[in-house]
């Protein structure tokens, strides 16, 4: 069955008048595969057997167990910066040793892999925790993560409205694999705020589709949560000319900055900047440069000289080129109606993961929308190659941060690279069906 299949599929490549080579031969055996009755029993194994596995994780951690989570908690960071904030100790968040100090007491044992995680978020992010701190850690662990699965049903009913085009059976295993993918339940289960980056992102995507600017730069404020993510979006915004969107983030943005300046106080507030910077180098209290998926992990893998200028010079070049590489998706004009915007917004996903000097495995689940809505928007013929690299992507996630840091190789970083080329060269791949129309 196997072989007539993939017979069909390369005598369909000969009659379309395309030349026969080994990379189109391999590319229709895998299309092929992937299209038999044992490839989808196999995938279904392999989505029930991670989601079960990945749900038990959850549960014990949703729970106070620790028994099956390797890498420890983050939230500890999260609840002693909103405890901080609370018993007005927020000019300390950016104090190591002082938030040490106050997960040690809060927890009552060493927290992370070396005792310590520091905060990195600004102090306004800390405020809106606060209340938090009016429980214990466990019963804020656990109204956080209801939260967290709160955004998640609204990131799977947006995931319905990305792909009208797709068949009921297809968009049901797209739900299914993003379920199960890794980011989502390690985010969980480290009480991270992956979930509220993603929400922001295609809430705002799905706006910008519509023409609602003004709405769609309301959604991106979440992002100041983590507001090196608003560098590049910011950039394909002023390029597109949709001034709108500033509209409503600017005045979000700097009532942010007020607050935070109210929060830690002018001095904590203006060496946030230089702070975060800095901690892209560290080595301990949380983070770990090869565990990042951005240029920062990429080149930490090759080249492990935390403190070596010319290593940051480096990074800084590989992003700028990033974004010049990324606005040649860009050019022309904004068409929301067109399958020409999914393209530009799964490349600016890729260009902001790569740029961000501080990007980790959970917040990869930015991608998971804009993959599907890419897909939806290409024509049907186009669809099996798209499918055959988000297969690959979600079985490295899989993998999730072990080749990092124990193999030194970035399987993921280098993945995320290898799919901005793929973007970037999609224009020329189908040349004649570039993309196919979508509604608005």
């Amino acid at each position: 069955m196997l072989r007539q299949a993939a017979r069909a599929a390369t005598r369909g490549t000969i009659e379309h008048g395309r030349p026969l080579d080994a990379r189109r031969v391999s590319i229709a055996r895998a299309a092929a595969w992937v299209r038999t009755r044992s490839a989808r029993w196999w995938l279904c194994a392999l989505l029930s057997t991670v989601g079960i596995v990945e749900a038990v994780q959850l549960a014990f951690a949703f729970f106070g167990d620790r028994s099956l989570i390797f890498y420890g908690y983050d939230f500890p960071a999260f609840y002693a910066a909103a405890h901080m904030v609370a018993d007005g100790s927020g000019h300390l968040i950016y104090d190591v040793e002082a938030v040490g100090r106050r997960e040690l007491e809060i927890v009552g044992a060493p927290v992370g892999g070396t005792g310590v995680l520091a905060y990195f978020n600004p102090p306004f992010f800390a405020l809106l925790l606060a209340p938090l701190s009016l429980v214990s850690i466990d019963r804020a662990f656990q109204l956080w993560t209801l939260f967290n699965l709160a955004l998640l049903a609204a990131s799977v009913l947006m995931l319905r409205a990305l792909t009208p085009e797709l068949s009921r059976k297809a968009r049901w295993t797209l739900i299914l694999a993003f379920v199960t993918l890794v980011p989502i339940t390690y985010g969980l289960a480290h009480g991270q705020f992956s979930l509220i980056l993603l929400t922001s992102w295609s809430g705002a995507y799905l706006l910008l589709r519509r023409n609602h600017d003004a709405w769609a730069g309301a959604a991106l404020a979440p992002l100041l949560i983590k507001p090196e993510l608003l560098i590049v979006v910011a950039i394909y915004v002023a390029w597109k000319r949709r001034w709108a969107v500033f509209a409503t983030l600017a005045p979000i943005t700097v009532a942010a900055v007020l607050v935070s300046l109210w929060v830690a106080g002018l001095a904590s507030a203006i060496d946030y900047p230089a702070y975060l910077m800095d901690s892209t180098q560290w080595h301990g209290a949380g983070v770990t440069s090869r565990l990042m998926f951005d240029w920062n992990g990429i080149v930490a893998m090759a080249w492990d000289a935390p403190a070596s200028r010319l290593r940051l010079a480096l990074v800084a070049v590989l992003s700028i080129a990033t974004v010049v590489l990324a606005a040649r998706a860009w050019r022309g004009g904004f068409d929301a109606r067109s399958g020409r915007f999914e393209l530009q917004w799964l490349t600016l996903t890729i260009a902001t993961i790569l740029v961000d000097p501080h990007f980790y495995l959970q917040d990869t689940i930015m991608l998971a929308l804009p993959a599907f809505a890419f897909l939806n928007a290409v024509e049907r013929d186009q669809r099996r190659r798209i499918v055959l690299v988000m297969v690959l992507g979600w079985m490295l996630l899989a993998l999730g941060t072990f080749p990092n840091e124990h193999l030194r190789v970035n399987l993921v970083g280098l993945y995320l690279l290898g799919c901005f080329a793929f973007l970037l060269w999609w224009p020329r791949m189908a040349p004649e069906t570039r993309f196919a129309r979508v509604a608005a």
